[in-house]
């Protein structure tokens, strides 16, 4: 496995670094955060703080 991340609605894109269970133990890549990952995470926290253009229009504001 080269990378991994999670996402969701109450957080960005966090980085996986390594996954275990009572069977295994297993770094991700080379432990942290891909190059992917890294861009996904970059790319959507600009569209929310208003770095970038929100082209999908994805952002909402709540009064």
């Amino acid at each position: 496995m080269v990378e991994a991340f999670a996402c969701g609605t109450a957080a960005v894109i966090t980085p996986i670094a390594r996954l275990v269970a009572p069977d295994f133990d297993v770094i991700v890549g080379d432990g942290g955060p891909g190059a992917l990952t890294a861009w996904l995470r970059e790319t959507l926290t600009d569209v929310q703080y208003g770095r970038a253009e929100d082209r999908f229009g994805w952002m909402r504001q709540v009064l």
